[in-house]
């Protein structure tokens, strides 16, 4: 790990709670992953903590450590072993003043020999208290680095369940999301399917049955924009023809679905109407096919009128297809 990659303010900004989230993030992994920065961190954290303990701590620092490092059950027992451990020490000091005044004392003959024997045992016992003291301290940190570490180990173990779900409901949603896929495949086969099937029982129909000529259909392709003179499309209608069939050539269109009128251009009076149509695919591109009595034609001229109708249910005129009824 480079040096440069954290320093003791940026530790005690983390301690306090005062970083961006990116630096967080990043020192959070620095106190998992890099035993030098946790031995670092470790002493930043005592020098902290001491400086709260004695009262060295002011402004926008103390306000942080009181409401942000202060939040942690962990840390507030750090800081009463702290505080504990001032007060024996204060009064481990002031034992240690009244033991220098008595053996400045006795060396001045103020106690006889007896006395003097008997207050050297004290030194002795303040010298145990202190080693102990230095192994309780020294103990006392060991500990609580021990429950921070597992504090630690126990948050990354929390993340990584929190990502192991994570990926969980993503792989979930993905095969949620192949899964719909394969049913709209299965559903546009069965659509052309259909449409085929429908396309075919529509040439049988529009087929002659001598059997049954009165309900014969006479079949035609129209093309839009041929409005000069001369240049209308003649349909000749057969004798006892039922219905009459048209293809419509569209021009290419961004609409949804069409409808189809068809207009007397004798009187410009709509003689028939279709219901809402779907365009189908045909030699020459999209096409709209329309079917009606073939007693609505008399032998003139007509125009059926194609409109689109947009997403938002708009109907928009979009072609006319003129024709001249020929019987």
């Amino acid at each position: 790990m480079s040096e440069t990659s954290y320093n003791e303010q940026g530790m005690a900004d983390y301690l306090l709670g005062s970083l961006p989230a990116v630096e967080t993030e990043r020192y959070d992994e620095l106190s998992v992953a890099d035993d030098e920065f946790v031995a670092a961190l470790s002493a930043c954290e005592k020098d902290l903590v001491d400086a709260y303990v004695q009262g060295e701590l002011t402004g926008r620092t103390l306000e942080q450590f009181t409401s942000h490092y202060l939040a942690s059950p962990l840390r507030r027992d750090k800081v009463a072993f702290a505080q504990a451990l001032q007060v024996f020490a204060k009064r481990t000091a002031s034992d240690v003043r009244r033991k220098d005044a008595t053996d400045g004392a006795i060396s001045r003959g103020w106690f006889s020999p007896a006395s003097r024997f008997l207050a050297r045992r004290p030194a002795l016992q303040w010298g145990l208290a202190t080693a102990v003291l230095v192994l309780l301290t020294a103990g006392g940190w060991v500990t609580i680095d021990n429950m921070r570490l597992r504090q630690q180990m126990s948050e990354a173990q929390i993340r990584r369940d929190e990502l192991q779900l994570r990926k969980d409901e993503l792989q979930q949603q993905l095969e949620a999301q192949h899964a719909a896929n394969s049913r709209a495949e299965q559903d546009l086969a069965q659509v052309r399917a259909d449409r085929e099937r429908l396309d075919q029982e529509l040439k049988k129909q529009t087929q002659p049955s001598p059997l049954h000529a009165q309900t014969s259909i006479a079949s035609f392709i129209l093309t839009p924009g041929l409005r000069g003179a001369g240049q209308i499309q003649s349909l000749s209608i057969p004798p006892g023809s039922a219905r009459v069939a048209l293809q419509l050539n569209l021009e290419p269109n961004v609409y949804q679905s069409y409808r189809v009128a068809l207009i007397d251009q004798s009187n410009h009076q709509t003689s028939w109407r279709s219901g809402q149509l779907k365009a189908h695919s045909g030699k020459k591109g999209e096409v709209v096919s329309v079917s009606f009595s073939a007693g609505l034609l008399k032998p003139q001229t007509y125009v059926l009128q194609v409109s689109g109708i947009s997403s938002n249910g708009k109907i928009e005129v979009m072609s006319d297809y003129p024709f001249k009824v020929v019987k």
